[in-house]
């Protein structure tokens, strides 16, 4: 059921991407490689996906909100499960705590979260409008012409 609309996943991302990217300062793990290096890649590709995704909060909105939401989760197992697969988790539980929390609340968001952006239905209203008003000028052009034509 997906009940987070998109303005809300991409404030999340807003904040999520630049945190998991300094995670390893704030949380002191930058000795270890597989404790520091997942998330800042993470959090790194994910600021730069969401700057291009079609939501409320993108800049550039060319990737689909889908294709955001199968990273997420792609990206959110990736990050929960490292400290086991790099080893960092036996360094103790602030080497792999705070990647399986937010690896998992990563694929939630991505399992939660509406896959049209709020803001779309209100864009497709405004082309159809446009659409509309241009076909109208058009119109008033055509018979505008044809009178001209006729009075010749």
């Amino acid at each position: 059921m997906r009940v987070v609309p998109t303005k809300v996943h991409g404030i999340f991302d807003l904040v999520t991407g630049p945190t998991l990217a300094a995670a390893p300062n704030l949380l002191r793990l930058k000795d270890g490689r597989g404790s520091s290096l997942p998330p800042r890649l993470t959090g790194l590709l994910g600021t730069g996906l969401s700057a291009l995704t079609d939501y409320e909060t993108g800049a550039v909105r060319i990737v689909p909100m889908k294709a955001h939401l199968v990273f997420d989760g792609a990206s959110g197992a990736a990050l929960a499960s490292t400290p086991w697969l790099s080893g960092a988790a036996k360094n103790g539980v602030r080497h792999w705590l705070p990647h399986a929390v937010i690896g998992l609340t990563e694929i939630a968001m991505a399992l939660a979260t509406r896959t049209e952006p709020g803001d779309k239905r209100r864009r497709q209203t405004a082309l159809i409008a446009a659409g509309v008003a241009s076909i109208g000028v058009a119109a008033v052009g055509l018979v505008a012409a044809r009178r001209l034509a006729s009075d010749d």
